[in-house]
């Protein structure tokens, strides 16, 4: 459990702190972000895809907790942390991170799956913001439902509970409840990203490395849903996978950011870009860029569903 300091001037506190102890986070499977955890009754979340599940699951059960707080039940807005878009219709408030707080050293640098949410007023961010006048009584009288002094505090109660039982199950159960299937579709729509942009890219052995990862997910839970005798094996794979996404060579003109799923868009300020070494080359007008950064996306997916792959815990469970 960690308080930054230095975030306004540049995440200096949770990179700097991250950046000098990368051996004690080098196992680390989840990093769980609240900035400004609430400014409205209107929940959203921005997350690595595999997390989305988990946060359903864990707002599901606390629903008798949040009928009545939160404006958007039942799971509140739902964002793919990698591009910033809604993950899914059916849920519509999830996104995907981009930049701007503190997460962004551990899923951008060192490839931690995280997750952020808030509750802010729909209409959207409140004037107050990083002023004089952003005080306790605004708080009790502006903070939470619209015309319901005091009913903020309730709202971070419920803040409260959600990261608690998040954090509970990530650290108690049996088996990771990360869902690579999720990021498996979610890769599905990167692709369609960038062929929204430019239909005349070749983009097959992308597709087919996304597709050999889709397959390796779906197999492995299979087992592992299982077969609790490889927990400790699918505990590594699961937890560990998004380390994949890496590239050590980091983005072009921006080595520090290594990972190739999601990045801060170059011109798009805290908001994230699908595939940013890619979408970079496209807004730079660099063919031969891009083409490369097409074969890097694919190599470091195709590493990732290698290292999903469990050829001996399938042959084992089929035996």
């Amino acid at each position: 459990l960690m308080s930054w300091s230095g975030e306004e001037y540049g995440l200096l506190g949770s990179t700097g702190w991250a950046e000098l102890h990368s051996d004690e986070i080098r196992r680390a499977v989840a990093y769980l972000n609240v900035d400004t955890a609430v400014s409205g009754d209107y929940l959203s979340v921005s997350l690595t895809p595999s997390l989305s599940t988990l946060w359903k699951n864990v707002l599901d059960d606390l629903r008798p907790t949040t009928w009545g707080v939160c404006r958007n039940t039942p799971h509140g807005q739902i964002r793919d942390t990698n591009t910033d878009s809604i993950m899914n219709k059916q849920y519509p408030d999830e996104k995907i991170l981009g930049s701007g707080s503190d997460y962004t050293v551990f899923l951008d640098h060192f490839g931690i799956a995280s997750l952020d949410f808030a509750f802010h007023n729909q209409a959207g961010t409140y004037g107050q913001y990083h002023s004089i006048y952003d005080s306790f009584s605004w708080v009790e009288a502006f903070g939470g439902k619209d015309g319901e002094i005091g009913s903020s505090f309730k709202i971070m109660a419920l803040v409260a509970r959600i990261w608690g039982l998040i954090a509970l199950r990530l650290a108690n159960t049996d088996l990771l409840p990360l869902d690579p299937r999720v990021q498996g579709s979610a890769l599905q729509q990167y692709i369609q990203t960038i062929q929204n942009r430019d239909n005349s890219l070749n983009l097959l052995t992308l597709k087919n490395a996304v597709q050999q990862y889709q397959e390796a997910a779906a197999e492995l839970l299979v087992i592992c849903n299982n077969d609790k005798y490889f927990s400790s094996d699918c505990n590594e794979k699961l937890g560990l996978v998004e380390r994949k996404f890496l590239n050590r060579d980091g983005l072009p003109q921006r080595k520090w950011f290594r990972h190739i799923l999601q990045a801060p868009g170059l011109f798009l300020g805290y908001s994230a870009d699908a595939f940013p070494g890619i979408q970079q080359a496209l807004d730079s007008n660099n063919l031969t860029q891009a083409l490369e950064q097409i074969q890097i996306a694919a190599m470091q997916i195709q590493s990732a569903s290698n290292f999903l792959s469990f050829e001996e815990l399938k042959n084992a469970t089929l035996k």
